[in-house]
């Protein structure tokens, strides 16, 4: 899942497709320098709209005919290289990405006055500090540089315009060569530490046992083999076994009780306000599950709008870096459908320990379902985003209150 942007005639200029479009060009044709000249230029044509002036022409002629030939003479030494981004792990909203950038002189000739920039990136990622310069590259030769982007918003990102430009020999005009290779940026959710987090946690059967959290990411161990039966999985063959007796024999897995978690995100939102505090609930859930993810629970992730999402997490902070991807990648919906959710999370309840809510409002539709996961022996823990909506009808220890 992708993160929704909001359209609106009044958004930030940077947001509007065709005025990024614009600035691209604008930012990756020109150097400083250039920019200078070609607003000297329109000056000067605005001006001459007035009446033709002698020294305003040949101004104008001047300033044009340096980019023109800027841009020629510049074209024999567009760079031929190649480019390689080395990205670090995530990071996390509001956060600045540092990362290093392999660049290689593909060409057979020496390429002079080299910079190298991200372009075309997304409003939510933004350039930091001026571009870093390659003063010279011989053929064959390799070198790195580093590049900084600061990234505003949570979401999963595409870098698909990573830029080596050759300055030389005019300072004017960037003849600009792109890397065809994309790279896929994430970005996790501003986290929330907490110190500690209080949710019931009674161990359930859960059917397979250590098989289950294999699924999830433990280890498959067991405590013995069996002969095989008609119905048993193949994936189960004891091949060490099969090889000395020359018969088909299955693993048997310890059946053990396991604490395991629900976490269901109410993912509605219908208005950039609400946006807002569901980025606070997602930040909240990052920390939630990064104190959840320190124990030995299996943790299901519930995203609820109109569609439900079912992500099963597994135990231990091995997993916790899944979460966090699931929660940078969830977009909101303009509705919740509560009888997709309540289709998706009872059948779960018989092997869950407790189900912690994450609601952006609070009705009765909402109530109903956590009273029948009450009656199914569920314990449930709910925190409202929106201080106007604060639960009501829970128990005292039911409701979890934001500081």
């Amino acid at each position: 899942m992708a993160r929704r942007r909001r359209w609106s005639f009044l958004m930030p200029p940077e947001e509007h497709g065709f005025i990024r479009f614009l600035q691209d060009r604008y930012h990756g044709l020109l150097t400083p320098v250039g920019r200078v000249v070609l607003w000297a230029a329109l000056a000067a044509g605005f001006l001459l709209l007035g009446g033709l002036v002698a020294p305003l022409i040949l101004f104008f002629s001047f300033s044009v005919s340096a980019l023109a030939a800027a841009a020629v003479v510049g074209l024999p030494f567009r760079p031929r290289v190649s480019l390689t981004r080395l990205l670090p792990p995530p990071v996390s909203a509001g956060d600045t990405l540092t990362y290093r950038v392999r660049v290689e002189n593909t060409g057979r000739s020496t390429v002079r006055h080299l910079s190298v920039e991200e372009r075309d990136l997304p409003p939510e990622l933004r350039s930091v500090g001026e571009p870093p310069f390659i003063d010279t590259l011989a053929p064959g030769d390799r070198a790195e540089v580093t590049l900084r982007l600061k990234c505003s918003t949570r979401g999963v990102y595409e870098l698909r315009a990573l830029q080596a430009a050759s300055l030389f020999p005019s300072a004017l005009v960037k003849w600009a060569r792109r890397s065809p290779g994309k790279d896929r940026l994430l970005v996790y959710p501003r986290f929330t530490p907490l110190e500690s987090f209080d949710v019931p946690h009674g161990r359930n059967y859960q059917p397979g046992g250590i098989a289950v959290a294999s699924q999830v990411g433990e280890s498959t161990e067991f405590f013995g083999t069996r002969d095989w039966h008609d119905g048993d999985r193949t994936r189960d063959i004891h091949w060490p076994s099969f090889a000395r007796t020359g018969r088909l024999v299955v693993k048997e897995f310890q059946e053990e009780f396991f604490v395991r978690l629900a976490m269901v995100l109410d993912v509605q939102s219908r208005s950039a306000k609400e946006d807002a505090l569901l980025e606070k609930a997602l930040s909240l859930a990052a920390g939630m599950a990064d104190v959840l993810a320190r124990q030995e629970y299996i943790i299901d992730l519930f995203a609820a709008g109109p569609e439900v999402f079912h992500f099963q997490a597994g135990r231990a902070l091995a997993h916790f870096e899944h979460i966090l991807e699931i929660l940078a990648a969830i977009e909101s919906g303009e509705r919740l459908d509560l009888n997709a959710l309540e289709a998706a999370l009872l059948p779960e309840a018989s092997q869950l320990s407790a189900v912690i809510f994450v609601v952006m409002d609070w009705e009765p539709s909402r109530a109903a379902l956590v009273e029948k996961l009450k009656a199914h022996g569920v314990a449930v823990r709910v925190l409202s985003i929106r201080p106007d909506r604060r639960p009501e009808g829970l128990a005292p220890g039911e409701v979890v209150e934001l500081s």
